[in-house]
């Protein structure tokens, strides 16, 4: 059997055949595709050529198609129906059957909205599965790789290729042990006197409270810097030192630690927490409905109210 090259192939030819031997006119066929009888003309003669077969030929005043093309005509008009259905589909999505595999890439700071999450995905989705894991670097280069659906985080300093939607705004505060010493008379030189706890979150980016305090003509001492921000709260509940977080995601922890918050003696930016996503995910019927629940939990935790997206 000859092997055709559908590269190589002119594939609106396929769509001239059907109309040729649907119509059984040039005209007609030229009319139906919405092109000129000439054109038409050149696609039959190409059409003649590729299948070695005069395809119509003249019977007195009509156009008839030859055996073979006659017989093409069924097995043609089925492809291109499945060629239409094919472009047409959009794959739905029922949380209620779903079995899907969702993956979340974001800080572990995160984690104490997590088993809000579980619960609100659990209600609606009890066959879906969450894996979350922590960046190791940028979000949106760990997004952008594909091996995540989703990322919550900062907002991405580079989008390309990516969609993002911010779902609130968190201000810092200084966790500290019970008893501590600066917890009755806070202020920024109580704040500098004792060690901070950092975290190397493992972006190229640079730290913002130590950008801060520098832009003021400050300095702290750090005395631990740790990849995780579940450890520093643990370090700082056995210690005389400081740990600055953004206040939503540490109140929980804080509070079952026993530990004291403040507000940052400095002021601090406000971090804008996003959902950031690749592009090819954004009219995915699943993915929209994971970004509308993951939004409306978050939200409810930040105490804003989320936004269509």
């Amino acid at each position: 059997m000859k092997q055709i090259d559908l590269a190589a192939m002119d594939l609106n030819l396929l769509v001239a055949l059907d109309a040729l031997l649907s119509e059984r006119s040039v005209t007609r066929a030229a009319r139906r595709c919405g092109v000129g009888q000439s054109a038409m003309s050149h696609s039959l003669r190409r059409l003649r050529d590729l299948l070695d077969d005069p395809v119509l030929v003249r019977d007195g005043r009509h156009m008839v198609p030859t055996p073979r093309a006659a017989g093409l005509a069924g097995p043609l008009a089925a492809v291109l129906d499945d060629v239409r259905r094919l472009i047409a589909h959009r794959a739905d999505f029922d949380p209620a059957t779903s079995t899907r595999r969702f993956r979340l890439v974001c800080p572990d700071l995160i984690a104490a909205v997590l088993p809000a999450l579980i619960a609100a995905l659990g209600a609606e989705a009890p066959g879906v599965e969450l894996a979350v894991r922590a960046p190791g670097g940028s979000i949106s280069g760990a997004v952008r790789a594909g091996g995540d659906d989703l990322g919550i985080g900062p907002p991405p300093t580079d989008g390309a290729g990516l969609m993002q939607r911010a779902v609130g705004r968190v201000e810092w505060a200084v966790l500290m042990r019970a008893g501590h010493p600066a917890a009755d008379a806070w202020d920024l030189p109580a704040w500098l006197r004792w060690p901070h706890v950092t975290v190397a979150t493992g972006s190229a980016g640079p730290s913002l409270i130590g950008e801060t305090l520098a832009a003021a003509g400050h300095t702290r001492r750090v005395g631990l810097v740790t990849p995780s921000f579940l450890v520093a709260p643990l370090v700082v509940a056995r210690t005389d030192w400081f740990f600055a977080a953004p206040a939503p995601f540490v109140a929980e922890l804080a509070d079952t630690l026993g530990l004291v918050m403040r507000p940052a003696p400095v002021p601090l930016p406000a971090v804008t927490v996003t959902l950031t996503w690749p592009e090819r995910l954004h009219a995915d019927p699943g993915h929209r409905w994971l970004r509308a629940r993951v939004a409306d939990v978050l939200a409810a935790a930040l105490g804003e109210g989320a936004a269509a997206g």
